[in-house]
């Protein structure tokens, strides 16, 4: 599954986070001055904050204010994860023998981030860089770089290493398919659904397999796969039909059995199309176009 995650556009991963706890994240970064005897005390950078914030939300997480922070009602909620850094900084002048004029740079020294997940106090991600000669004409430069560095470190290692997506499997029973055709059209539907995670066809019958993401797995079924599948057929051939337990069951329709609507579930465009991205939906028909003429 999360090699599947890394395939995702942006406007999937967003809808897949979203549909799978929509974790909301804080973040807390605090600039020390490393030379001790300067009197620098340490403080909220929110430049560097900002900069972070910008490249969390651009994977499709929430940005949540940390505990503390802001004037929230009674049934507020906090934040899944905190990530929190510390920077060291030292600012050091040299006079130019000649034009006789002083100049100051910031040196970055170190920093220190780490990840916490909320719900039990773990320390899921941590990492301490001392990079050298790293240098910036002014202190919000530096802020500015460092918190683009940090925000590329979570895009790569917090996001596609350090957060789990939960998912439930279920049994999909199809009653009333004519033929085993039809079962293997509609796994290849099931495939391009997005909301299924994993599908495998158990029987030719129409008994298949599903990975969905965690909720009500007949309330995904219904609105994720049987909705565009109808949709794409022009009638409701498919219909829920009961669930318990870990099955869920579906009827198919005898009046679809006819040759005119099994054709529309091999030659137009896949159900999954309806509900994806429109980046994502156009990608996909005009690679089907390409095939077609060749």
């Amino acid at each position: 599954m999360q090699k599947s995650l890394n395939q995702m556009s942006k406007e999937e991963r967003i809808d897949f986070i979203r549909n799978n706890g929509d974790p909301k994240i804080s973040i807390v970064m605090a600039i020390r001055n490393a030379d001790t005897a300067q009197a620098m005390p340490p403080a909220r950078s929110q430049l560097a904050e900002n900069v972070i914030k910008e490249r969390i939300k651009s994977f499709g997480f929430r940005v949540w204010s940390a505990e503390g922070e802001a004037t929230t009602g009674p049934n507020a909620r906090t934040a899944d994860f905190q990530i929190q850094g510390e920077v060291k900084v030292k600012q050091l002048s040299a006079k130019l023998a000649a034009s006789g004029l002083t100049i100051t740079k910031t040196v970055l020294t170190s920093w220190t981030v780490k990840a916490i997940d909320k719900a039990s106090g773990e320390e899921i991600y941590l990492n301490t860089i001392s990079p050298k000669a790293q240098s910036w004409a002014t202190e919000d430069q530096a802020l500015a770089e460092i918190g683009k560095a940090v925000g590329d470190e979570f895009s790569k290692n917090f996001f596609l290493q350090h957060f789990n997506f939960s998912a439930q499997k279920i049994n999909l029973n199809v009653a009333g398919l004519p033929d085993v055709r039809s079962a293997r059209l509609l796994l290849r539907e099931l495939r391009g659904i997005r909301q299924v995670l994993d599908v495998q066809l158990m029987a030719d019958s129409g008994k298949f397999q599903l990975q969905l993401p965690e909720g009500s797995a007949t309330d995904i079924v219904q609105e994720a796969v049987l909705k565009p599948l109808n949709t794409k057929l022009g009638q409701n051939c498919f219909a829920l039909a009961g669930a318990s337990g870990a099955d869920v069951n579906v009827s198919f329709s005898g009046a679809c059995a006819e040759a005119a609507v099994r054709t529309k579930l091999e030659t137009a465009p896949p159900a999954g199309l309806l509900n994806a991205p429109e980046s994502r939906s156009k990608a996909l028909l005009k690679a089907g176009a390409a095939k077609t003429v060749m």
